[in-house]
């Protein structure tokens, strides 16, 4: 019972599954009809992009054990690099062969984010240590998974790719956040994140600068692209909404607490405009409104 209590703690199960949001909003993007979302392609992608997150976090806390010790957030699953290595090799190997039986190019693309996020989380060498660096991680990384949920139930191309942008944007940003979250545990343990080299301030400017450019980025893209339109309301209006939000709080003390307000407020935000997307292209709102 302990030993499964060490690998559910070491899996991270609640982080990963916010995660899944995105390669799943992709795979809704190149959804067509409803028969679709109970084929075996679909089922099988979602337990092999879980199993791939899980495996990128069990590597994520496997390097930074150390590290971790001075986060309070994390600093209780110090000593559990074993259930690390056991939950890394069984999910990077599951996530593998699942992505294969579904299109061989998948399962390349879930390499490719697996060794994007080892560098991210090298020990001590990885460009989570640097700034600037780790946040360019999120955005390319995000792009392949967007563009991996895509694949499995369309072909790839310029539309696909122009919107996995303005997730890669979101993610990004939200990164940020999570930089300022743990800016005093980063500084700390000599971790130099875009924070701690630039300050508390500046990035949070930063933050607030890319979560208005993936507003305005998706706005701009459903007025050239009118088809999308009808689909991506609902996130142009929650854009809007944490921009209105950001613009408010901006002043507030720069603290971990306003921080970790900000980041429930946009992850709610954020996550009923998902399921209003879906909402959207499952009953074709699109078609309601020609």
């Amino acid at each position: 019972m302990k030993q499964l209590a060490a690998f559910i703690k070491s899996a991270r199960f609640a982080e990963v599954s916010i995660l899944l949001g995105f390669p799943m909003i992709g795979l809704f993007f190149a959804f067509k009809s409803a028969d679709q979302l109970v084929s075996l392609p679909v089922i099988l992608f979602a337990a092999a992009i879980f199993s791939l997150f899980t495996a990128i976090y069990a590597f994520n806390g496997f390097a930074g054990t150390e590290d971790d010790k001075n986060n309070s957030r994390l600093a209780d699953l110090a000593g559990e690099r074993l259930s690390f290595i056991i939950t890394l090799a069984v999910s990077l190997v599951l996530s593998l062969i699942l992505f294969f039986l579904i299109k061989p190019v998948l399962a390349l693309f879930s390499a490719v984010s697996f060794l994007l996020w080892c560098v991210y989380s090298f020990p001590k060498k990885g460009f989570k240590y640097r700034p600037v660096l780790g946040t360019l991680i999120h955005f390319v990384g995000q792009i392949i998974h967007f563009l991996m949920g895509y694949a499995v139930l369309a072909p790839l191309d310029k539309g696909s790719v122009l919107v996995s942008v303005y997730f890669a944007l979101l993610f990004s940003a939200g990164h940020i956040n999570h930089e300022l979250i743990d800016h005093d545990a980063d500084e700390k343990s000599g971790i130099k994140t875009g924070a701690v080299c630039f300050g508390v301030s500046a990035w949070e400017k930063v933050s607030f600068a890319l979560f208005a450019l993936a507003a305005l980025y998706i706005s701009a893209l459903s007025l050239t692209y009118r088809e999308l339109l009808q689909v991506c309301f609902p996130f142009v209006t929650a854009g809007f909404i944490h921009i209105i939000f950001k613009i408010c709080t901006l002043k507030n003390a720069s603290v971990q607490t306003k921080f970790l307000k900000e980041r429930r407020f946009y992850r709610i935000l954020y996550f009923a405009a998902g399921i209003l997307f879906i909402a959207a292209k499952i009953f074709d709102f699109a078609g309601f409104i020609k």
